[in-house]
Parts: C-alpha cells; sequence; structure tokens
C-alpha cells in the first residue's frame, strides 16, 4: 500500500474517532412551521389567495405541514435518542429534559404538536399505562354512556391516551410575554414596517426584483387580475402576498390555473418568488446594516440559550449529571430548547449572526428557510477529556442550517462575541413602546420640578378656598333675596 493511501486512511481513522468522541451536552432546535395555506387573500368571500386558489382554511397548517413535522421528529429521535447521540434524550418524553416554546399562531403550535408525535412514536408505545385500580378511577364527573364505558374497557384497556399516544407542554410565547420572538406583538410589528419602508427606499435589490416582476410576468397575468386590481398598483406587497400564495399553491401541488395560457413556467416562476422572499427577509426586514429587528427579535431567545448552555455545561463538568437527571423537582435545567416559529424568526437569527460572525456578508451567510426548515445549536465536548481538566474552550458550539454544518465556535468566543450585542428587556420594551423610557435627570431640574409641583399644589388649594367663599357667599345672597321676597309679600297681604 501506498504511503498517501495510508496516510488518507490515518487521517479518516483519526476523523472518525474524534467525532465519536463528540458527547452532546445541550442543544436548541429553532424551526418553521410546515407546509400552510396563505395569509393574504385578494378575495375574502371566496377565500382566493393572490394566484386565485381557494384555500379552506387561510393561514393555517395543511396535512403536508403536519406530516412534514412527524418525519422531522423522526429523525430528531434518530440523532438524539436512537443513534448519533444515543441516550442524550430519555427514551420516553421526560418533561424535566425538554422546554417547548411555540409562538401563539395555530400553525407553529400544531407542528410543534406534530413533530413530538414524531419524537416519542406511538409505533414505541412510550406513553403512560395505567393499572387495575387506576382505570376504574380514571373517569370524568360525567355521566358516560355505555358506549364510552366500552370503549374504555375493551379498546383503551391499560393506555392512558389510545395508542400509546404521548402529548407534552407546549408554552406560547405570546404578546404579553413579548420578550423570545416578535412576530405576535402589534407594536413590534410597526417597527417592523417602518424598517421596510427605509429599507425599499435604500435597497436597489427590493427596487430590481419588483421591476422585474412588473416586465416578465404582469404583462402576462394582468388580464387575470382586472377585477381586482382597479387603481391598485403591483407593488412589492402585491409580489409578496402573490409569491406567498405560489409558493404555498405549488408545495401542496394546487393546479394554479392563474397560469393557464399565459405561457409562464410554473418551475421558474417558482423560483423567482423563492429569490423574492429571500429578499424579503432578508433585505426588506432585516436590510439595515446594523440588523436592528434581528437583533431585537433574538436577543431573549439567545441569553435564554446561553443562559441554559452555561447550566448544563457546568453540570457536565461537575460530574452531578446523574444527580441531575433524578431530581424530578427541578424543571431549571433541561437538555433541550424547541422553539417553533415562521420563517422570520429564522431569518432574524440567521441575519444576527450574520452580524456578528461574517462581516455582513448576507449573500454568501444567508438561506431562505423552507416550510419546516430547522436550524440547530448543538454544544458539544470531546468526552476523552478528563472532567478535572475541563475548560469552557473545550465546549463547541456546532450551528446547524437543516444537516448543513454553518460554523463551529468554541463557546468563550460565541459567548464573547454574542453576549455584548444582544438587547436587555429593558432596551426592547423601549424600542416597541411598551413603558415610557426613564431618563436620568439633572439635580438642578430635580429642584426646578418639585418647585414647580409645590406651587400648582399651593395654587390649586388657593382656588379651591375661593370657590367656597364665593358659593357661601352666593348662599347667603340668596338667603336675603328670599327673606325679602317673603316680607314684601307680607306686606302686600295686610
Amino acid at each position: 500500500m501506498s504511503f498517501f493511501k495510508i496516510l488518507l486512511l490515518s487521517l479518516f481513522s483519526i476523523y472518525i474517532s474524534d467525532e465519536s468522541t463528540d458527547k452532546l451536552i445541550f442543544v436548541a432546535t429553532h424551526f418553521r412551521h410546515g407546509a400552510r395555506a396563505p395569509q393574504g387573500y385578494i378575495d375574502t368571500v371566496k377565500r382566493l389567495d393572490y394566484t386565485l386558489e381557494s384555500w379552506d382554511n387561510p393561514g393555517e397548517l395543511t396535512g403536508m405541514g403536519k406530516r412534514m413535522h412527524y418525519l422531522l421528529g423522526l429523525r430528531n429521535r434518530e440523532r438524539y435518542i436512537n443513534e448519533t447521540f444515543p441516550n442524550f434524550l430519555s427514551s420516553k418524553f421526560d418533561p424535566h429534559e425538554i422546554l417547548i416554546y411555540s409562538s401563539s399562531l395555530n400553525r407553529t403550535i400544531l407542528s410543534v404538536t406534530a413533530q413530538l408525535q414524531g419524537l416519542f412514536p406511538t409505533k414505541e408505545k412510550l406513553g403512560e399505562t395505567l393499572d387495575d385500580e387506576q382505570q376504574k378511577g380514571a373517569k370524568p364527573r360525567v355521566n358516560l354512556s355505555k358506549e364510552i364505558e366500552d370503549y374504555a374497557k375493551n379498546h383503551l384497556k391499560d393506555q392512558a391516551l389510545p395508542d400509546y399516544l404521548t402529548i407534552a407542554p407546549v408554552r406560547m410565547i405570546s404578546p404579553l410575554e413579548k420578550k423570545i420572538i416578535i412576530y405576535d406583538i402589534p407594536q413590534c410589528l410597526f417597527r417592523r414596517d417602518e424598517f421596510r419602508k427605509k429599507n425599499y427606499e435604500t435597497l436597489e435589490s427590493l427596487k430590481k426584483i419588483v421591476n422585474q416582476f412588473n416586465s416578465e410576468y404582469k404583462p402576462k397575468l394582468e388580464s387575470k387580475y382586472s377585477q381586482y386590481m382597479k387603481d391598485k398598483e403591483y407593488d412589492i406587497h402585491f409580489v409578496d402576498y402573490f409569491c406567498d400564495g405560489l409558493i404555498a399553491g405549488y408545495t401542496e401541488g394546487k393546479p394554479l390555473h392563474v397560469l393557464d395560457n399565459t405561457e409562464i413556467n410554473k418551475t421558474k416562476l417558482y423560483e423567482f418568488c423563492v429569490e423574492f422572499s429571500t429578499l424579503n427577509f432578508r433585505d426588506w426586514i432585516s436590510g439595515d446594516k446594523d440588523r436592528t429587528l434581528a437583533t431585537l427579535e433574538v436577543s431573549k431567545l439567545m441569553r435564554e440559550f446561553i443562559h441554559y448552555m452555561r447550566e448544563r455545561v457546568n453540570i457536565h463538568k461537575s460530574g452531578q449529571e446523574k444527580e441531575v437527571a433524578e431530581n424530578k423537582k427541578d424543571y431549571s435545567k433541561p437538555k433541550m430548547m424547541m422553539i417553533s416559529g415562521h420563517d422570520s424568526t429564522i431569518s432574524t437569527l440567521e441575519m444576527f449572526f450574520t452580524k456578528i460572525f461574517q462581516d455582513n456578508n448576507a449573500e454568501k451567510y444567508y438561506k431562505y428557510p423552507y416550510f419546516a426548515t430547522q436550524v440547530a445549536l448543538e454544544v458539544v465536548v470531546n468526552d476523552s477529556i478528563p472532567k478535572d481538566k475541563l475548560q469552557d474552550s473545550d465546549y463547541k458550539i456546532n450551528y446547524y442550517f437543516n444537516d448543513e454544518l454553518i460554523f463551529t465556535k468554541n463557546m468563550e468566543e460565541f459567548i464573547k462575541n454574542v453576549e455584548p450585542a444582544l438587547w436587555t428587556d429593558e432596551k426592547i420594551d423601549q424600542f416597541c413602546n411598551f413603558t415610557i423610557p426613564q431618563t436620568e435627570t439633572d439635580p438642578k431640574k430635580s429642584v426646578y420640578f418639585y418647585l414647580t409641583i409645590a406651587f400648582s399644589i399651593t395654587t390649586g388649594l388657593l382656588l379651591i378656598a375661593m370657590i367656597i367663599v364665593i358659593v357661601k357667599c352666593r348662599k347667603k345672597t340668596s338667603e336675603s333675596i328670599g327673606n325679602t321676597g317673603l316680607l314684601l309679600k307680607n306686606y302686600d297681604s295686610n
């Protein structure tokens, strides 16, 4: 065997041995919902989207979307339970191991629940079971029909839920929480629209692609929209809604009759819309050089990731993994975070990392998040290093876009770059106008402020006193007039 072949085999064996010694310490997965119906409708009565296709439930997750996430869950079970990192998570769902977030929209909630059915599939019979006594007592406080009683006795038997189904708690990211992602927060969405307007005015990439639509596709489609587009422009908002509907319909296999007799190539138009949607998030929303909205949206999420990562690293370094796993009262040290979000929330995470690690080279770094796209931050360590010699720099963070490894950073480097760029909750509140900013005041101004308050109170009291005096005087005058009238009346009668 040649020296060159021996060298290659040696390098390959070293690579395999290094990979096999990586131990997973913590992971955060952030994924977009699965396939859904479009959001924009040109005819709300007939439920027609901007490609003139009809949908039953605007904006809702479809059957395709549910299957996408179920299969993603099966794949994540292979990675985090069975094969790549065996036994990282328990085979059965453990609420102490996984922290699950979702935005408050139906499509993200359903996506993560579908994914959980893949992560803990019914075919494995992982759900809870009941003994004979529990089966007798597991009844609601209402009268059950004989059919239901028979079903429980003969079909459910020892299963808490049919087919040993596993259910898990999902924490909603509501507008009241307002800190993890901004998708559902009206005030922050107003700020997003402000940035969109500025970015469209300043970035040529957006104008160029809208002009491309108007020159290449509008002349061929215009007759189809004659009844809908009177006095309306085929502007960036129209292209946005059109492409949203086109991508949704193309994914679902809709006929897209709007393209009939237009000589438009369906696949080519789909590729155009993907390019537009890429620019939508890369330049239209996050186009400012400071990546303001990207930083706003990911700050709370990244602060939570860093917090839980440090917790799990400290647990590993101190050798307390078994002890923590057995403490069933402590939910504060999960092994995994799952965040069910949107294309915009994944895009802003990408743009934030572009700002931090890639010198704002967005075209090189950014990738379009199709339906059910998942990004993952995996914290790993070489398990051959003795515990008493472990340093923070030995822990690595691998960032994946779907299955593609985008970057690897050691933990110290990652935190050093990311943490200073994150916004505080107070700054988020002020930016989105949740609170009135509190500013430091000059001591002299404070004295004038208190003197003004004192003067105002004194003046107010004097005014009240004057009003009381005037009222009393008017009352006495009225009594005098009344008495005079009585005397005159008596005089007349006499």
